[in-house]
Parts: structure tokens; C-alpha cells; sequence
């Protein structure tokens, strides 16, 4: 994710095509509607677990072609890309405030991507809508990245990442919350919605707030975000443990993406002169 976003962006921005950049991450919602049905339709009827692994890794070869085809080559190392500065005073007060923000979001978005095939699974009513439910959240998602980079542009990254908490919080509730297999076909269409949307949001906002080489801060918003990933699982599974739901588990990642939200528009507190 690091080293395929700063190639991307930095030719997007020598190119001057910034706006492009939501074309590499919605690619992320078309492969994830790829494989839920390649995984639907490897798993009918049969619990044979590796065959899930041999098809995804044979779809990511089939996939590795086609990119390595296209990947430019002979042009010698580019330089390092300096940050676009225009209209970002206060930069080094504002990105820690933001790394946390995306590390938050890290951490909601996994608890209802990690268990929310089980929690479907677990319900009758719900379970035949276990496929669909990834489907949904692919198709949703391969667009939405074009939405929400626009709404960057026109009300600013930050405004437009604090917009887009609320509404994968409510997908996030919801998910748990849902008694038919419509209000959870709602509620994984908001979180698909969002998800990549914040995902390119936080990227870019990062690589243009970093103070020197833009690849830093993007693999720092990498590393706060991989953190998130890291803790969301283990302390939903154990609240699971300890209470039997993931009602508990999902309300606090809806919780944490509503403390991300304020986190990336509330201005820092002034310094000391």
C-alpha cells in the first residue's frame, strides 16, 4: 500500500492529474467484488477450505500479470516529490491530530470487516445473505472513492473525511444492529461506501500535510492504520469472549470513528509563543 500509493501519487502530481488518485483505490472495491463471488461460487457446497486459498491465489496471479504489463519501466528513478503546501498552515501541529484520526478508523472499519461474515452466519434470518453482503460492499465501494476525493476537493480532505465517520459509524451500528437481511444490505452498503473513501482520503491528506519527503508520512498513516488493524480484532474477540455479542464490540468502533471525525477538524491548541 505504501510503496503503490507514493508511485501513483508522485506521477499523478508530476503529470499534474492529481485528482486521478481515486482511480488506484477504487480498483480495491472492484477486487473485492471479484473475489467474494469467486469465493461464492468455489464454496457452494462444499467446506473445502484450501480450495478457497488455491482460487485466491490463483486470481492473484491471473491479477499480477496484466499490472506488471502496465507498470512503466526504463525511466530511470524519479526524485522525491516535495509536498503541496498550498493552504496548509499550522502542518505540523495538524498531522499527528490526523495520523490518530486514521489509526481510529483503522481500528473501527476492521471489528465489522474482520467479523462480519460470522455475525451474518450466526443469525438464520441473516445467513443467506452472507455473500451478498461482500459483493455489496465491493460495488459499493469502487465508486464511492470517486465521490468522496471530489468532496476533498470541494470542502477540503479533513471536512470530507469527518464527513464520511459518521456515515460508516451508522453502517457499523446498524450491521449489528440489523433484524433483516434489507437494514444489513443498508448497512454494509454505507460501510462500503465509506471505507476506501476514507482510506484515499487519509492517504492523501497525509502525503500533502507531511513536513519533507511525502513517502514518510504515508507510511506513517500505513503504520497508524495497520496499528488499528492490529488492536480492533483482538479487543473485539475478546469482548466477545466476555459477553457473547459483537453488539459491544461494534458500538465501540462506531464510538471510535466518531472520536476520528472530531479528531480531523477540530484545530490544534495554539502553541505557546
Amino acid at each position: 500500500m505504501v510503496f503503490a500509493s507514493a508511485l501513483v501519487l508522485d506521477r499523478l502530481s508530476a503529470m499534474g492529474r492529481s485528482e486521478w488518485a481515486a482511480m488506484l483505490y477504487a480498483g480495491v472495491g472492484g477486487g473485492i467484488a471479484i473475489s467474494s463471488q469467486a469465493v461464492s461460487g468455489v464454496a457452494a457446497g462444499d467446506d473445502d477450505w484450501p480450495r478457497l486459498w488455491m482460487a485466491g491465489g490463483a486470481i492473484a496471479v491471473a491479477a499480477l500479470l496484466p499490472s506488471w504489463w502496465l507498470t512503466p519501466r526504463g525511466e530511470g528513478r524519479s526524485p522525491p516529490v516535495a509536498a503541496d503546501r498550498s493552504g496548509a498552515a499550522g502542518d505540523g501541529a495538524r498531522f499527528p491530530r490526523f495520523l490518530l484520526a486514521y489509526g481510529l478508523f483503522g481500528f473501527a472499519y476492521v471489528i465489522t470487516a474482520t467479523f462480519v461474515s460470522d455475525m451474518v452466519r450466526a443469525d438464520p434470518v441473516l445467513r443467506p445473505a452472507e455473500h451478498p453482503v461482500w459483493l455489496r460492499v465491493g460495488l459499493t465501494a469502487a465508486p464511492s472513492v470517486l465521490l468522496w476525493t471530489w468532496a476533498g476537493r470541494r470542502w477540503g480532505n479533513e471536512r470530507a473525511f469527518a464527513a464520511a465517520c459518521p456515515i460508516e459509524s451508522a453502517g457499523v451500528a446498524l450491521g449489528v444492529l440489523a433484524g433483516d437481511v434489507r437494514l444489513l444490505l443498508l448497512a454494509t452498503g454505507l460501510f462500503g461506501g465509506t471505507f476506501m473513501g476514507l482510506t484515499a482520503l487519509g492517504l492523501i491528506t497525509g502525503r500533502l500535510r507531511s513536513a519533507g519527503d511525502p513517502r514518510r508520512a504515508l507510511a506513517l498513516m500505513t503504520a497508524s492504520f495497520g496499528a488499528g488493524q492490529t488492536i480492533g480484532p483482538l479487543v473485539a474477540g475478546l469482548l466477545f469472549d466476555l459477553r457473547g455479542s459483537y453488539l459491544l464490540p461494534s458500538l465501540l468502533a462506531a464510538a471510535a470513528l466518531a472520536a476520528a471525525a472530531v479528531l480531523a477538524v477540530r484545530p490544534p491548541p495554539p502553541q505557546a509563543s
